[in-house]
């Protein structure tokens, strides 16, 4: 779904988390399939929720030895997460949340860390310090991989490729930093400065890296362009006079910043634009200072002392077939399937019904497609199939509409196709109906019908086209005759593909040697030729059909409609005109039509009996003791 001003105005809260912590929340988090979230508080807690099912599932995870302040899922676990301390040292910490247990600690700080942001590619991240610091950490290694000194108070974030990370230092240089070469020092430089007096809280990329944002404790964030350090936007008009830290978020498709505010209301401007679309209104009880926006799902997570987690809402307006498009089309993405279940106003025995659609658009990855069809009769089940009216799937947006449910109900009303033998007794039923009617208007009486007798056959073989027939013309015919009477020996027939027809092209008298010559080698033709030849003493005359094609110069139509027409016209000549054609063949060339190529053709050589098998003979020659087959005293015998 494309969030839009409108989208984003239509978002309401959806949970609210209120007994999960008893101090400021500190950081929320999302892992990067979106499935989870963690939170940390100034209780010392830790909690990871389930964002499918919107309840935490790890809770009271306290760290009252350290205590908790920024906190960070890991690239490719959501069960373990980095997070920084707050109370004892400034040691980062790498717990799995699962087991309850530090995987492995990162020292080198000295003073409070400031900013912690994962490499989207790789097992490292980067830390920013006031001890004026940026340290490289990679997961797999306790020591620091390497250490950049800012020589003022940094914040520091990776891009979004994992290649750069950028550092703004004093809350008024942004230092632009190749990762591969983090030790040669900044490969580009930007000064910006608010025309207020605050402190940078944080930087933070846009999804496409083509932004950066600037986080402060006043009351302006801004908007850099990524390449060429430009101002796009200042955006303010939101409250903080009391100078907190309040984290601001891009939205994933980079079109929208998102900022919270001390009076617990949560501002949205456009990029593009430059303007306020947006002020959404959570309830909070204090200042909102953490905001992220899910990488995957339509929601983000506001939190002060509470957690919330607002969601897109729309109100019913009208009634259900009057809200359908408005509901139902914005959620269709081009490239994501997805479940939808749209309730209708009417209810049953078991409450409200509704309508289950499945969206799979064609342009979605194989592996999406599969996995949702194998889970559709499961949450069908789950949801309870008692409460479901009509079920549709659609691939693209027209099947799914308003107009394209309607069409759905409208064929799953009318009868089912009948088959191809259904139709057939459809048709005999319609016909004797026909014929008993006739017959009872001609004899006049009403019980005429008992004198009419019936009898229909139904032939339930396959019937299946033999070929085209194209009609013969009136010379084509007048020559068949001629060939008949045996007052010519050769025809050539063509067909007239624009008409349709089989024409005459000539009759003209040939001879066995002359007929190679006959043959044209650019067109496709019908040939009927008299073989007159001797055989075993006696005169013969064998009737040749001979179907030239020469090869692939001739288009694929005339290949098809030849090929096609061929039998056609041999069952008509046989039949209508009483001609036995001996020999058919086929040919690309008439090179080898010679008097001995059709005298084997006419009269083949009969196959030879194959001698029967004969059992080879032994060895010859001394063949050694003949074995003993028996001992002595067998049968009697001494």
């Amino acid at each position: 779904m494309r969030i839009t001003d409108k989208v984003l105005r239509s978002f309401k809260v959806a949970r609210k988390y209120d007994d999960v912590h008893t101090g400021r929340i500190n950081c929320v988090d999302y892992s990067s399939n979106g499935e989870n979230a963690v939170s940390s508080s100034d209780d010392d807690s830790i909690t990871l929720y389930d964002i499918q099912q919107g309840k935490p599932i790890v809770e009271n995870l306290f760290s009252k030895k350290y205590g908790v302040d920024l906190i960070r899922f890991t690239p490719r676990d959501a069960e373990t997460v980095v997070h920084s301390s707050n109370k004892q040292d400034d040691t980062i910490r790498y717990l799995s949340i699962a087991n309850y247990s530090f995987l492995r600690y990162f020292s080198g700080h000295t003073a409070r860390v400031t900013a912690l942001s994962m490499s989207p590619v790789e097992d490292i991240f980067i830390s920013s310090s006031l001890d004026e610091t940026i340290r490289i950490w990679d997961l797999r290694l306790p020591t620091c991989q390497g250490l950049t000194n800012t020589m003022g108070r940094p914040v520091c974030s990776f891009d979004p490729d994992g290649l750069i990370f950028a550092a703004g230092v004093e809350s008024h240089v942004l230092k632009l930093y190749d990762l591969r070469a983090f030790d040669r020092g900044p490969f580009s430089c930007f000064e910006t400065r608010f025309n207020r007096v605050c402190d940078w809280t944080g930087l933070k990329f846009s999804k496409d890296g083509k932004h950066i944002l600037i986080c402060t404790n006043g009351g302006a964030i801004r908007v850099l362009n990524s390449f060429t350090g430009s101002v796009q936007h200042t955006f303010s008009g939101y409250n903080n006079s009391k100078g907190a830290s309040l984290e601001a978020c891009f939205t994933p498709d980079s079109q929208f910043v998102m900022i919270g505010s001390e009076d617990g209301r949560v501002h949205v401007w456009s990029i593009e634009s430059g303007m306020k679309v947006a002020v959404l209104d959570g309830k909070h009880q204090g200042p909102i200072n953490t905001l992220q926006f899910n990488p995957l799902y339509m929601t983000f997570a506001s939190a002060c002392t509470s957690m919330l987690v607002l969601d897109l809402y729309k109100e019913p307006v009208q009634t259900w077939d009057k809200d359908y498009d408005r509901f139902l089309l914005p959620l269709l993405t081009p490239q994501e399937p997805c479940y939808i279940l749209y309730r209708l106003d009417s209810r049953n025995a078991q409450g409200y019904e509704w309508i289950f659609i499945s969206w799979s658009p064609d342009h979605s990855p194989v592996r999406q497609k599969m996995m949702y069809a194998a889970t559709r009769a499961t949450l069908k089940k789950e949801f309870g199939g008692g409460h479901i009216k009509d079920e549709m799937f659609g691939t693209v947006e027209d099947d799914l509409c308003f107009q394209g449910y309607l069409r759905h109900r409208s064929s799953g009303s009318s009868p089912a196709p009948l088959t191809s033998a259904e139709q057939e007794l459809q048709r005999i039923k319609v016909t004797e109906e026909k014929v008993v009617w006739d017959e009872r208007r001609r004899i006049g009486t009403p019980t005429a019908r008992a004198k009419v007798t019936m009898e229909f056959g139904l032939d339930k073989r396959a019937q299946t086209l033999q070929g085209l027939a194209f009609p013969l013309q009136e010379d084509a015919k007048r020559a068949l005759q001629q060939l008949k009477q045996k007052r010519i020996n050769y025809i050539q027939l063509r067909l007239d593909v624009d008409k349709e027809t089989i024409e005459l092209v000539h009759t003209k008298p040939t001879e066995t040697h002359e007929l190679p010559f006959r043959i044209p080698t650019d067109t496709p033709r019908y040939h009927f030729f008299v073989f007159k030849h001797s055989h075993q003493g006696q005169m013969h005359e064998a009737l040749v059909f001979i179907y030239s094609m020469p090869g692939y110069t001739c288009s694929i139509k005339e290949r098809m409609l030849y090929s096609s027409c061929k039998n056609r016209l041999l069952d008509e000549v046989e039949r209508d005109y009483q001609l036995e054609v001996n020999k058919k063949m086929e040919i690309d060339s008439g090179d080898g039509l010679t008097e001995e190529f059709f005298y084997e053709e006419v009269h083949p050589m009969e196959q030879t009996l194959k001698q029967a098998f004969a059992k080879p003979r032994g060895p010859g020659g001394k063949r050694g003791n003949k074995r003993i087959i028996k001992s002595p005293g067998e049968n009697g015998e001494d």
